[in-house]
Order: structure tokens, then sequence, then C-alpha cells
């Protein structure tokens, strides 16, 4: 993959289903696009200085030449990551559950759902995302406080569709859930980045130079997460 562009993997809801697409970010693309790829996928390629979020407004005013187009567009399978790994969901339904049970092994997420539930597989997996995330963040987010000698108010975990954090200048912090997609090291990033917001609340050279103390990889990390 060319080093100028980075993919996103998101889903688009039509007609009470979900189309996999792909967002691409490019440094060559001078105008918001959308296009089907070789491999029948939905593309939606973003020029670098537009953000997702106008990105995906650019897409739903689309949505008649999608419509028209979407017999050619090839099914995708969900693809669940956690810490940067794959992750197999196996979901299965039991007339004798009352509510779902979710335990992970090797890298295998087994799933059981009551019979007749109407929560996808992605839906579960997101549940299961923001339990985890609840326990690792928060843990985490201590941990490189006190490293770094930074004071935490409060710690939120919630499910921001722009954001992976925020910080207030009162010390009150919050992390998006899905961030537990990624890596390790990328999730420090963020956590060091919303940190250093409680000494410097701006993006200013100063303070790139107190994320790069505590983070000498922040460049790299940044683009790998969008931010």
């Amino acid at each position: 993959m060319n080093k100028s562009n980075t993919i996103r993997y998101q889903k688009l809801s039509l007609d009470s289903s979900e189309i996999p697409y792909q967002a691409r970010f490019s440094k060559k693309a001078k105008y918001l696009q959308i296009r089907i790829t070789s491999r029948n996928q939905l593309e939606l390629v973003i020029p670098k200085r537009y953000s997702l979020h106008q990105g995906e407004k650019f897409l739903l005013g689309k949505l008649d030449w999608i419509k028209k187009y979407r017999k050619k567009l090839l099914p995708v399978k969900d693809e669940f990551l956690l810490f940067g790994r794959p992750i197999r969901v196996v979901h299965t339904y039991d007339f004798f559950l009352n509510k779902h049970k979710v335990r992970l092994k090797d890298d295998i997420l087994f799933v059981e759902s009551p019979a007749g539930s109407k929560v996808s597989t992605s839906g579960i997996f997101n549940m299961y995302l923001k339990k985890m995330a609840k326990s690792y963040l928060h843990h985490r987010v201590l941990k490189l406080a006190n490293m770094y000698g930074f004071k935490v108010r409060k710690i939120g975990i919630r499910g921001q569709h722009t954001r992976w954090g925020s910080c207030s200048s009162k010390g009150n912090m919050s992390f998006n859930f899905k961030l537990l997609q990624f890596r390790e090291e990328a999730i420090d990033y963020v956590i060091i980045h919303e940190l250093c917001h409680l000494k410097e609340m701006n993006h200013s050279k100063k303070f790139w130079m107190l994320v790069g103390k505590f983070c000498p990889d922040y460049k790299k990390l940044r683009e790998e997460l969008l931010i």
C-alpha cells in the first residue's frame, strides 16, 4: 500500500442493511469521490484537507448512486480486531438462554445469544469491546498519568464518531471504547496525547514537544489512528 494513503474500514446503513466500504485518505486526490474498486468494493476517497466526517456527509449525499450500483458490490465479512490482532467471532443461538454470553479464547470470541435475538454479531462485539475498554483504559490512563506526573480527575468511556479521546480544562478525560481495536502502542499514544492537554490545552509546538517527550513515535502512531 502506498505510504501516502491511509485506509479505514467503515459501514453504511442502507435500507435496513449495512454496506461495508473503505475510506481512503489520499494526498493526491483533489476532490471527494466514491467509486467501486477492481475488487468490487465501495471506496470513499478523501483528500487530505478533508476530515472523515466531511467524507461521510458526502457519501450520504450519494445514496441514489450507491443504490443504482449496489448489485455490483460483493459482500465483505465483518473484520474484528482486538489490540491490533484479528479476532474470529463464533456466534451461536440457544433456546434456553435469556441473555448473551461472551467469552474469549485463543483469539476466538465465542458468543451465545438467545434464540430470536436481533442483535447483530458486530453489535455484540461492540458491547464486549466497551466492557473491556472500561477496565483496560481506566487502568492504563491512571498508570501512565502516575508514570509521567499528571493528575486526572475523571475518566469516561464513550463511543464518539469523530474522536478517539478528549480532555477538559477541569481534568476530565473521555476515551472511545473502539480504541481497543488498535495496538497497545497506539492506545498509549492517544492517552498520552490527552494527558498532555492537561498542561497545554492546544496543539501548539510546545504541546507536541511535550507529547514527543513521552511518546517519541507519536507521528507514526498519529497517522495510524488518523488523529
